[in-house]
């Protein structure tokens, strides 16, 4: 048997493995929703659901040209917008584009763990817009910009915001110091949940789901992802650890409705 073994692991470098090795990628990267169509990978479920709880407060931190926030607004008429978009090309969109919409609050800023300017990297692609310099991918950075950072404390303060339902953070790899910045607020457990994004740029800016993991749950925060039709609340494990994206929530713990809800296909 262990000779066997051996023949078998000896050829396992070969043509047919090989095909059968990129068809294992691609089914696992199916099965973990690599999927940033809000439309197919769950974004939008959360929404339905989430409806039933009426929010009063919601932060979209990267609305880009507020496609996102016009679908909040969908689901959640009664409801307070903050649109926040650093790069001013796209903000002057995002304004347009949600003029007519009442409830949504345009903010040329971008959300951190402090207050200060910052040189933003910018692409062809207004969505790829990052505080960091992306390393390995195809996507070249063509230009910089400086732009206002505001951390969510202040921002809360500012605006008399002591209690916000959902913030849905898409910044290019500042996800991270973005929920730093809300540290006052998570502490009195004054945010009920947080989607933020996880992937591939997580490499460049070397912050790891178990980063995350550990910053949210000293909070009082479970984490799961989110899936077409459920989120899965898991604790965390290496195998988790792919990079596959794209998007994750933490929800207050003691919010046990909605974490049932949010779980239940």
């Amino acid at each position: 048997m262990k000779k066997i073994k051996r023949a078998f692991k000896r050829n396992t470098h070969s043509y047919c493995f090989k095909q059968l090795a990129g068809l294992g990628r691609a089914l696992n990267r199916l099965y973990e929703n690599r999927n940033h169509d809000i439309y197919s990978n769950g974004e939008l479920i959360i929404h339905k659901k989430l409806a039933a709880f009426k929010p009063k407060v919601i932060i979209d931190g990267g609305a880009n040209v507020g496609n996102y926030s016009k679908m909040l607004n969908r689901f959640h008429a009664d409801c307070t917008i903050y649109a926040f978009e650093p790069v001013k090309s796209t903000f002057d969109t995002l304004v347009a584009n949600v003029k007519d919409i009442n409830s949504v609050v345009a903010v040329n800023k971008g959300l951190f763990v402090n207050n200060c300017q910052k040189e933003i990297h910018l692409f062809d692609s207004s969505t790829h817009s990052s505080l960091f310099e992306l390393k390995g991918g195809k996507k070249v950075s063509n230009e910089t910009q400086t732009i206002e950072l505001i951390s969510g404390d202040s921002f809360a303060i500012e605006n008399k915001l002591d209690q916000i339902d959902f913030i849905k953070l898409d910044l290019e790899g500042a996800e991270y110091d973005a929920i730093r910045g809300f540290e006052n607020l998570l502490k009195s457990k004054s945010i009920k949940a947080i989607q933020f994004e996880y992937g591939y740029i997580n490499i460049t800016t070397k912050k790891l789901l178990i980063d995350y993991y550990e910053l949210l749950n000293a909070y009082g925060y479970k984490v799961g992802k989110i899936f077409p039709k459920t989120v899965e609340f898991r604790k965390y494990d290496f195998k988790y650890e792919d990079f596959l994206g794209p998007n994750f929530i933490a929800v207050n713990e003691d919010e046990t409705e909605l974490i049932h809800v949010l779980e239940n296909r």
